[in-house]
């Protein structure tokens, strides 16, 4: 898929996984773009396509955790897709868990919500709380 293409090409002089993460959370957040219509209108039972998000670069939630959960696990980075609720988000959300070998331990990112606060200037930290989110849903 062209969402592995690009992880292989993101990551190519990475050494760690850690520099897998960065590379990639870095290009999700700093490239997509918040679909407003497509949250209004998404209906149950929906499933990003991925290479269209990456088409796109832009999305709903699920659609960013989607491509960087791919593109992670592409690039031999375990990685989930989380369903639930965020203390930061006010309405049903998607996030990702990602496993850090070095730490033997699973991290929370939100492209998501990250994207647009980088975007709008403000500084904030990749890894976020855990407690801060309740899973609903895995994948």
């Amino acid at each position: 898929s062209n969402v592995a293409a690009l992880a292989q090409k993101l990551t190519v002089n990475a050494k760690t996984d850690e520099e897998k993460i960065n590379a990639i959370y870095a290009y999700v957040t700093k490239n997509f773009s918040y679909d407003y219509n497509r949250a209004k209108t998404v209906k149950s039972g929906y499933v990003p396509d991925i290479d269209a998000v990456l088409a796109a670069n832009a999305g709903i939630c699920y659609d960013y955790s989607a491509v960087m959960a791919a593109m992670l696990r592409s690039v031999g980075v375990p990685a989930k897709v989380n369903m639930g609720y965020s203390k930061y988000i006010a309405e049903y959300h998607a996030w990702n868990e990602v496993y850090l070998k070095s730490a033997d331990k699973w991290i929370t990112l939100d492209t998501t919500y990250d994207s647009a606060y980088l975007k709008a200037g403000r500084v904030v930290s990749m890894i976020k709380n855990s407690a801060d989110f309740t899973v609903l849903k895995s994948y």
